[in-house]
C-alpha cells in the first residue's frame, strides 16, 4: 500500500537552502513551545492531589475510588499515546495539539458541572486524558527530532513543563478552590489550559529530518526486542509508584492534622523540573543508561525518607525534592533514552508504545494504594510503594545490557538532514508483496512472500546523464525480520560451506537477542531513503529499490519487479565502502547472475568503490568528531580503525589492507587526530588453523590496557551502518574486553545517512550517469575502477 507524500501544513519538512536545520534556534523554539504544551496540561493534571479532598466529600466516597478519576485519566492518555505519537509523526503536531486543546478544555468544564460521580468520572479521564495524549507524546517526539548534539538537553527543556506546571498547578488550584470551589476551579482551569495549548501550537512544527513512514519501527517489532520488553516492564513498576505521593501526600499531612500538603506536592513539581534541566544537561556529557538507572535507584530510595517523617514538615520537604529530582531525570531521560536505543524513525510511536507501561502503572498504583491507606495506613502503603520502584531498578540494569549498543556510544543522530525530508516530499514509498517462485527456490523451501521497497517519484521520473540511467538499485547483505527467519537466512549465508552446527547455533542466539530482526533492514531503508530525497533535491529524482545477496528483498525479485516497471539502466549502490571478493567482486557475480537469471533485465551499472571518497571520509571524520566531543576526549586519543577481517590467502589477492591503511590515514588527518591510529579486524569466523588479517581488535585492547593506555577511541571504518557485525563484535565483545583491561571504550558511529555520505553516494549515481568526469577522491591511491581487474580478489570465500 502507498502512503501519502502530501506535506502536511504545520512546518517544514525539508531542510533546504533557507530552512532551519538541527540544532538551530528553530529547535529551540519547537522545545519551548513543547515546554509550554506539557506545563498547560501537567498543570491541570498534577493539581488533582489538592481538589481531591474536596470531591470525595461532595460525593461521598472513599479515597481508593476518588483516585480513579486520576489513575484512569493517566492510563488513557499514555495508552492513547500509541495513536497521538504516530498521529504526529504522520500529520505533524500542529493539528494533534489543537485536538487535544479542544478535548481538554470541553473535558474540564463538563467535569465542573456534573452533578453524578459517573459523569464527573467520564468527562474528566476523557477529557484529561485526550488532552494530555495530544500534547505530550507528539511534542516531546518532534522536539527530538530538531536535535541531534543537544538532543537531551533539549528534550529536558520540553519535559520542564511538566514540573514547573505541577508547581504552579498545584498552588493556582489551592487558591481557586478556597475561593471558589473545585467546580470553578475547573472551569478557570479549562479556559487557561486551552488557551496555553493553542499558543503553543503556534511553534509546533516538523524536524527538518522527519522520518519516512516506511522507516517507522513497527510495534510488533518492538514487542519483540528484548530492551524493549524490559525497559517496558521498569517503567511499568517505577509508575505504578511515583504517582502516590503526587495525589496523596496533602491528604497524608491533612490525616495528621498538618496544612501545606499544597506546597509539598508544589515542591515535587520544583524538584522536577529542576531534575529535568540538571540530568538533561548532564545527559549529552555522561552515559545516559546509567544516569537514567540513576534515577530510578534514587527515586525508590526516596521513600525511606517519607517512612520516616512522620509529621516532621522539614524532613517531608526533602523526600518531595529527592523524590522529586530524581523523577524529573526519569521524565527528562526517558525520551532520550528511548532516542539512543531505538532510533528516531517514528519516535512518536516508539515513544506512545513505551508509555503505555506508565499508563497502565499509573492506572494500578493509585487505586491499589487507596485502597491500601483504607485498609491499612499510610505507614504500609508507603513501604510497598517502595518496593516497587526498586524492583524497577534491576530490570532496568538487564534492559541496558539486553542490547548490544554500547552506554559510551556518542554522536546519536541519524541525519539524512534535507535528503530525507527531500525523500518524503519528491518519493513515495511503495512496499509491493508478490509470489516468487525465485525467492522460494533460494530460501530452500522456507515460504514467503518476496516484498520489495520501491521508492517511485513523483510527479514524473527521469532518466539521468548521457548513460539514460533511468534508475537506483541498493544492494546489500541482508537479513533476517523475525525470529522464525533466522536459521533459514543463516542458511542461505552459509550454503555449500562447511560451517558446524554449533557455530549457526551461535550465530542464532546473537540475532534472537534482538528480537530475531537484524538492524541493517531499516538502516538500509533509511540510506535509500536518503539517497532518493538528495537525488529529487538536486532535480533529478530517479526510481531507487532495494535487492539483497541473502534474505529479503532478494537481487533476483528487486529486479524482476523493475522489469515490470520498464527499467532499463540502474546504478548500483554496494553496502561495502571497501573491496575484496565478499565487498567488490561477489556483488559484480550476483550482478550479473540476477542480470542473466531475469528476462529483460536492465542494464545493472556498479558505482565505484567508494572507501577514498571524499564525502565517506567526511562523514566519517565528523563522526569521529562527535565521539570526541561527546565523550570528552582529546585529540591525542589512541584510534583503533576496525574492518572485517578476511583470510590471509584472500587478502593477498588484493589491496584491501592498502585501502584501510589509506583510508584511516586519511580520516585521521581531516578529523584532527593527533594520538596514534591503528587499523585493526573483527568478525573472523574461520577456522583457527587458517590464519585472518590481523591484529584482532579484542587482541590489541588486551595489549593496550597491559601498556596503561586507558582510553580508546574505536572507528567502524569498514561498515557503513551500525549494523549486527558492529553490535556484537564492537559494542559487546571489545566493549568487555576494554572494560577487563582498564580501558574506557568510545565507538564513533558509522557513517549511516550522515548527509556527507548520502551526497557522496549521489555524486556517484551522477558519475555513472556521465554527468562527472573528475572521480574525486582523497588521499594516495586514487579512484577505484568500476570494475574488478583481472585476477583481482580470488573466489575463496568468507563464512
Amino acid at each position: 500500500m502507498a502512503t501519502s507524500s502530501s506535506q502536511p501544513a504545520d512546518g517544514p519538512t525539508s531542510g533546504t537552502a533557507g530552512s532551519p536545520g538541527l540544532d538551530s534556534a528553530a529547535g529551540w523554539g519547537v522545545a519551548l513551545s513543547a515546554s509550554l504544551a506539557t506545563f498547560a496540561v501537567f498543570g491541570v493534571q498534577y493539581s488533582f492531589g489538592v481538589v481531591l479532598a474536596s470531591i470525595r466529600a461532595e460525593f461521598g466516597i472513599g479515597t481508593g475510588v476518588t483516585s480513579l478519576l486520576f489513575a484512569v485519566s493517566t492510563f488513557i492518555y499514555f495508552v492513547l499515546g500509541v495513536f497521538t505519537g504516530r498521529l504526529g509523526d504522520r500529520y505533524g503536531p500542529r493539528r494533534v495539539l489543537v485536538a487535544g486543546a479542544v478535548a481538554l478544555g470541553a473535558g474540564l468544564w463538563a467535569t465542573s458541572v456534573a452533578q453524578q460521580l459517573w459523569l464527573a468520572t467520564v468527562t474528566y479521564v476523557i477529557g484529561v486524558g485526550i488532552g494530555v495524549a495530544c500534547a505530550y507524546v507528539p511534542m516531546v517526539s518532534v522536539v527530538g527530532g530538531w536535535f541531534e548534539r543537544h538532543r537531551t538537553a533539549a528534550l529536558g527543556v520540553a519535559v520542564a513543563g511538566i514540573g514547573l506546571g505541577q508547581l504552579v498547578g498545584a498552588l493556582t488550584a489551592e487558591w481557586l478552590v478556597e475561593l471558589s470551589g473545585w467546580r470553578d476551579t475547573f472551569q478557570v482551569l479549562a479556559v487557561a489550559a486551552t488557551a496555553l495549548l493553542l499558543l503553543a501550537a503556534i511553534g509546533a512544527r516538523r524536524p527538518p529530518n522527519a522520518a519516512p513512514q516506511s522507516d517507522m519501527p513497527s510495534l510488533r517489532g518492538l514487542a519483540r526486542n528484548r530492551s524493549f520488553a524490559l525497559l517496558y516492564l521498569s517503567m511499568l513498576l517505577l509508575s505504578a509508584s511515583l504517582f502516590i505521593p503526587i495525589i496523596f501526600i496533602n491528604d497524608y499531612l491533612e490525616d495528621l492534622g498538618k496544612p501545606g500538603g499544597q506546597w509539598l506536592i508544589g515542591n515535587i513539581g520544583l524538584a522536577s523540573l529542576l531534575g529535568r534541566l540538571v540530568l538533561g544537561a548532564l545527559g549529552t556529557m555522561l552515559p545516559l543508561m546509567r544516569l537514567y538507572q540513576f534515577s530510578f535507584a534514587i527515586m525508590g530510595l526516596s521513600y525511606l525518607i517519607w517512612l520516616f517523617a512522620g509529621d516532621n514538615y522539614a524532613v517531608l520537604v526533602i523526600f518531595t525534592f529527592v523524590m522529586g529530582g530524581s523523577y524529573g531525570g526519569f521524565i527528562a531521560l526517558s525520551p532520550a533514552v528511548a532516542a539512543e536505543l531505538f532510533g528516531l524513525a517514528g519516535l512518536g510511536g516508539v515513544l506512545g508504545a513505551l508509555y503505555t507501561a506508565a499508563g497502565v502503572g499509573g492506572l494500578a498504583g493509585p487505586p491499589l494504594a487507596g485502597l491500601l491507606i483504607d485498609g491499612a495506613g499510610y505507614r504500609a502503603t508507603i513501604v510497598a510503594a517502595m518496593l516497587v520502584a526498586l524492583c524497577s531498578v534491576p530490570l532496568l540494569i538487564a534492559a541496558g545490557r539486553a542490547r548490544a549498543v554500547a552506554l559510551a556510544t556518542v554522536g546519536g543522530g541519524e541525519t539524512a538532514g534535507r535528503a530525507a525530508a527531500a525523500a518524503r516530499e519528491h518519493a513515495e514509498p511503495v512496499l509491493v508483496t508478490q509470489p516468487s517462485d525465485v525467492a522460494r527456490a533460494a530460501n530452500a523451501g522456507h515460504t514467503r512472500p518476496a516484498t520489495v521497497l520501491h521508492f517511485r517519484t513523483a510527479p514524473r521520473e527521469r532518466t539521468l546523464g548521457p548513460a539514460a540511467i533511468d534508475s537506483v538499485l541498493l544492494l546489500s547483505f541482508g537479513g533476517p525480520e523475525g525470529p522464525s527467519d533466522v536459521m533459514p537466512f543463516l542458511h542461505n549465508v552459509t550454503r555449500g560451506r562447511d560451517v558446524p552446527p554449533e557455530r549457526l547455533a551461535q550465530v542464532e542466539a546473537q540475532y534472537l537477542r534482538h528480537g530475531g530482526v537484524s538492524p541493517i533492514n531499516e538502516q538500509n531503508r533509511a540510506l535509500l531513503s536518503a539517497v532518493s530525497g538528495e537525488l529529487a533535491r538536486r532535480g533529478t529524482p530517479l526510481a531507487c529499490y532495494w535487492g539483497n545477496r541473502n534474505w529479503h528483498p532478494y537481487l533476483r525479485d528487486t529486479v524482476g519487479h523493475m522489469v515490470g516497471e520498464v527499467r532499463r539502466h540502474a546504478a548500483v549502490i554496494v553496502t561495502s565502502a571497501f573491496s575484496s571478493y565478499s565487498g567488490c567482486r561477489q556483488y559484480h557475480e550476483d550482478l550479473a547472475r540476477a542480470a542473466g537469471e531475469v528476462p529483460g533485465a536492465p542494464q545493472l551499472s556498479r558505482v565505484r568503490v567508494y572507501g577514498n571518497h571524499p564525502g565517506f571520509a567526511g562523514a566519517v571524520a565528523e563522526r569521529i568528531s562527535e565521539a570526541l566531543e561527546g565523550a570528552h576526549l582529546r585529540s591525542d586519543v589512541h584510534t583503533l580503525f576496525t574492518a572485517h577481517s578476511l583470510p590471509s590467502r584472500m587478502a593477498a589477492t588484493c589491496d584491501y589492507e592498502a585501502q584501510l591503511a589509506d583510508a584511516a590515514a586519511t580520516v585521521a588527518d581531516v578529523a584532527g587526530l593527533s594520538g596514534e591510529i591503528e587499523v585493526v579486524y573483527q568478525s573472523r569466523s574461520g577456522p583457527p588453523q587458517v590464519p585472518w588479517l590481523g591484529p584482532d581488535v579484542n587482541d590489541r585492547l588486551a595489549q593496550l590496557g597491559s601498556q596503561s593506555c586507558r582510553a580508546v577511541l574505536v572507528v567502524p571504518l569498514g561498515f557503513v551502518s551500525d549494523h549486527m557485525e558492529v553490535l556484537v563484535d564492537l559494542d559487546t565483545t571489545a566493549r568487555a574486553t576494554a572494560a577487563r583491561s582498564g580501558i574506557t571504550m568510545v565507538r564513533a558511529r558509522s557513517v549511516g545517512t550522515h548527509p556527507l555520505f548520502v551526497e557522496a553516494l549521489a555524486d556517484l549515481v551522477e558519475e555513472t550517469a556521465g554527468l562527472r568526469s573528475d572521480r574525486p577522491t582523497v588521499g594516495c591511491l586514487g579512484p577505484r575502477p568500476d570494475a574488478c581487474a583481472p585476477g583481482c580478489c580470488t573466489t575463496e570465500r568468507v563464512v
